[in-house]
């Protein structure tokens, strides 16, 4: 879960944190952090963008007025 959160936010700590918080389970976060590491690698060697970057722009698209 915390890996998954990683490689579509891209951010490593805070998948981790509201993991061990959701399950109240402390002795993954070593697991869960070259779990984290590795999802991470592998989404920016793929080039995929974060997903709130790709809301962002999407949202900023449907903002702007058609040209004519």
């Amino acid at each position: 879960m915390a890996a998954f959160f990683t490689a579509t936010v891209r951010s490593q700590l805070t998948g981790i944190v509201l993991v061990s918080e959701m399950t109240w389970t402390f002795s993954l976060a070593l697991p869960m952090l070259l779990a984290s590491a590795g999802a991470y690698a592998v989404s920016a060697l793929v080039g995929n963008p974060p997903i709130y970057d790709t809301l962002r722009e999407r949202q900023v698209a449907r903002a702007r007025p058609e040209r004519s």
